[in-house]
């Protein structure tokens, strides 16, 4: 073995990736503490490996297996001297090549083979199949059919034990070309800096898929890429089971002694292609280089050492053989004699059973519920605390969530309170520490990833709907992911098309995933609270413009149940759905409606998933028309579901078509008129309402396959006007200001009003902040100041800063005095130029 250490790595040339092959071991090189039953006991695994997937693919030439198959010939040497360290409590990831773990982790080969063939008794059910054997029993947290996505599961499976304060260790398995990825990237340098116990083992067998290791990247050393994550980088001869055996043993040990993590480079080497039917040679192989390679078979390696050295005979390995050969044809047997699953079960473990947490009863002694007004932010920041001191084990992943509180100021506090054990501040890795929390939930923790924007989640897509919402499914409901991918959604302040969108509708598509977007502090707080004891994973959408919102809220505990949408007003002729933002929108247009003597009844669906569709087909049955109203884009969204609803359930009670209004479908553009003529508002609300009621509903816009549609006249923006009413009817609540302004492009001079003052105004600020309170004036009335000096201090809820004088002159007048309240571009004060 080589350990290398921050010392620079000397290049290689391509066809010196080949390891050298170790020395033949003698009687001296096997380490004492290992026991003639424990060498054999390798002997035996390594050969169980061998003939199983011998046996597996001669299966699938017959056409006995469904599917295809990665096989692990030629590497059982690194599985076996890993797995020889781990106890059943400790977890693993794996790979598409991954039966190998599996049988050496403690799974049967009877369990193994059944999955392979499809059967009920596989170790998933045939629901997973050769690439997703699940056995949490053993602790196998899954092979996996994406390259490289095990490993910040692995992560988060090590940062689970530490926050659980267990010995445990976790494993990565993954293959060379995954060092690529940036999974690995992104899971490596996160357990670096959490100092997680936790070994990555890549198996470096030259190839990935077809292209050579080193036209992949400029560095072969794969151990050397330890160096930049600053932790240990181990090579080793991965055919030969002892020295995998001692490189193990040191990095295990390490990691339970709160040592952190390894890289461990297996050198080795498939003796098989890439799948079954891929060519062995000729294409990116040689035979030369094969037969070189068979030379270093680890099973013939170790064989001949335990009859040279005496610590076994012939026989007694021919043997084991014959047992091994025993054993996996019993797999086949019972593989072939068990039945198909039951055909009507396919629909089972998607989502807990019942989706819904047993929430605990409120007591209110028959009175109505007290309530408290409370900011957005701090409504959701109270459930999260309540929770987190209620169960040690949920753990809170995010960028700047720590001692700064969060780009919005929503954690502020809580890493004051829990610590950085628990409240972990990351790296910008957002596919990484969200990989991390699927590992983490699924392995005794609750996990929140923040992604700060719903434009991000995409940077995590595949760890959100590949591993996370499928892994109940794919274990065949062994494991559940009670994880939240928590992010800020929707238009504010002209942020531009990166950090702006919505886009709730694609999480709805992936079965498994629990998806919420509230319009209020009360059910922020109270869908949150379930979401940390919910048994799924949930895509929390907090709208940024709501953020800066109050409202009434539950004092103590308060739940709100997941799939239970809201009527906030009653009416007779129209419904409308929405939610988030857009729902306040709504019931300010029926405000405007009401005017007219037309009565809308606004429903607020508060989950799209799970989706509420018995209390608007209820609605429907009373009004008779229905308008959809989301922020989201129309194409496959929110109101094409509920249109298609309409249709299923409630065709004979439509009077009208059904009504969709959505965000157009382009980029989130930055200019004020270009967004505000892109986005529903109160008066477009109404127009479309009117619309519905006369029959003839709005038309999305959709792309064609000839000319895009002509541009379409847009309603006129709607005069300014107080805040809108709250959406809860009979309860106090302050609605959320319109946007604000966009700051004007900077002036070569302040401006000046009529009697020649200049104005002293609360500067534009970050994406969520509204308003401010005036904290100190430092001059006085009469005082001179200067141009950028400090005149007044305000605080917001993240931050306490300055308003600068705008111009040299005198402070003329104070309008905002200490402790009053004042608007983003709300004016304060004059100057006498």
């Amino acid at each position: 073995m080589v350990l290398l250490g921050l010392a620079a790595v000397a290049e290689k040339t391509p066809r010196e990736t080949i390891v050298k092959q170790s020395p033949l071991a003698s009687q001296r090189d096997i380490p004492s503490t290992l026991a003639k039953g424990d060498l054999i006991a390798f002997y035996r695994q390594m050969y169980l490996i061998r003939r199983f997937e011998r046996t597996a693919q001669s299966l699938l030439k017959a056409g006995e297996l469904p599917g295809f198959l990665h096989l692990y010939v030629g590497e059982e040497a690194t599985a076996v001297g890993i797995m020889a360290h781990l106890r059943p409590d400790d977890w693993i990831t794996s790979t598409h090549r991954g039966h190998g773990h599996a049988l050496a982790k403690g799974v049967t080969a009877k369990e193994v083979m059944a999955e392979l063939a499809g059967r009920a008794t596989g170790c998933c059910g045939g629901r997973g199949g050769t690439m997703h054997l699940y056995a949490p029993s053993v602790g196998l947290l899954g092979t996996n059919g994406v390259v490289a996505a095990g490993i910040p599961a692995a992560t988060g499976c090590g940062i689970s034990a530490a926050v659980r304060g267990t010995d445990q260790v976790a494993v990565a398995f993954f293959g060379d070309g995954a060092v690529n990825h940036g999974a690995f990237h992104e899971g490596v340098n996160l357990a670096g800096a959490q100092n997680a116990p936790v070994i990555f083992v890549c198996e470096n067998n030259m190839y990935a898929t077809a292209t050579p290791f080193w036209m992949a990247t400029r560095n072969t050393n794969v151990a050397s890429k330890a160096q930049a994550y600053g932790i240990p980088g181990v090579q080793v001869d991965g055919n030969n089971v002892l020295e995998v055996w001692r490189v193990a043993k040191e990095a295990v040990e390490r990691a339970r002694s709160g040592g952190g993590p390894t890289l461990i480079e297996s050198q080795t080497y498939r003796m098989v292609g890439h799948h079954e039917g891929d060519p062995l040679v000729g294409t990116y192989r040689t035979q030369e280089e094969m037969d070189e390679w068979a030379k270093r078979c680890p099973i013939d390696q170790f064989g001949r050492l335990l009859v040279d050295t005496g610590h076994a005979t012939a026989e007694e390995l021919r043997a084991v053989e014959a047992d091994v050969e025993q054993e996996v044809q019993e797999a086949v047997q019972f593989a072939k004699a068990s039945a198909w699953p039951d055909p009507a079960s396919a629909t089972k473990h998607v989502w807990a059973d019942p989706i819904n947490p047993t929430l605990p009863a409120v007591e209110t002694n028959g009175q109505a519920e007290k309530t408290v007004v409370q900011g957005w932010l701090e409504a959701v920041r109270d459930g999260i605390a309540e929770e987190m001191r209620r169960d040690p084990s949920i753990v809170y992943f995010g960028e700047g969530i720590g001692e700064r509180g969060g780009t919005y100021g929503h954690t502020k506090g809580l890493f004051q309170e829990f610590g950085g054990r628990r409240v972990i501040d990351t790296p910008i890795s957002e596919l990484g520490f969200t990989g991390a929390s699927v590992g983490a939930s699924a392995t005794g923790c609750r996990a929140v990833a923040d992604l700060m924007l719903a434009d991000f989640l995409f940077e995590a897509g595949g760890q959100i709907v590949l591993q996370g919402a499928k892994l109940r499914y794919m274990s065949n409901g062994q494991v559940s992911v009670p994880m939240i991918v928590r992010a800020g959604m929707g238009v504010v302040k002209n942020a531009g098309p990166h950090h702006s969108g919505a886009y709730h509708p694609v999480w709805a598509h992936a079965p498994g995933l629990i998806v919420v977007v509230p319009s209020n502090p009360a059910d922020a707080k109270g869908l949150f609270k379930t979401a940390l004891r919910a048994s799924d994973p949930v895509i929390f959408l907090d709208h940024k413009s709501l953020m800066a919102t109050k409202g009434p809220v539950p004092v103590g505990e308060h739940y709100v149940p997941f799939g239970k949408a809201k009527v906030v007003r009653e009416g007779t002729d129209l419904t409308v759905v929405s939610c988030g933002l857009l729902l306040l929108r709504a019931v300010e247009a029926a405000e405007r409606l009401a005017s007219e003597g037309i009565s809308c009844e606004v429903i607020d669906l508060r989950t799209i998933v799970p989706l509420d569709v018995e209390t608007v087909v209820a609605s429907v049955a009373k009004t008779g028309r229905l308008l959809v109203v989301d922020e989201a884009y129309s194409m496959c969204g929110v109101g094409a579901e509920l249109a298609a609803v309409m249709m299923e359930q409630a065709f004979d009670e439509l009077d009208a078509p059904v009504g969709r209004l959505h965000i157009e479908p382009v980029a989130h553009p930055f200019s004020p008129t270009l967004e505000d003529s892109i986005v529903p508002d109160a008066e477009k609300i109404a127009a479309a309402a009117r619309s519905v009621l006369d029959g003839r509903p709005p038309l999305p816009m959709r792309a064609t396959a000839g000319p895009l549609p002509a541009e379409r006249p847009q309603a006129a923006p709607a005069p300014s006007v107080a805040a809108p009413p709250a959406p809860v009817a009979k309860a106090p609540s302050a609605a959320p200001p319109k946007a604000a302004p966009t700051a004007a492009p900077a002036a070569p001079s302040p401006a000046v009003t009529a009697g020649g003052m200049v104005p002293i105004v609360v500067p534009n600020m970050d994406l969520t902040i509204t308003e401010v309170t005036i904290v100190k004036w430092h001059k006085g009335i009469g005082d001179r100041v200067a141009a950028g000096e400090s005149l007044v201090e305000i605080e917001t809820d993240k931050a306490v800063s300055e308003i600068e004088a705008p111009a040299d002159g005198e402070l003329a007048e104070i309008l905002a005095k200490e402790g009053d309240v004042a608007a983003l571009g709300q004016q304060v004060g004059s100057l006498k130029p």
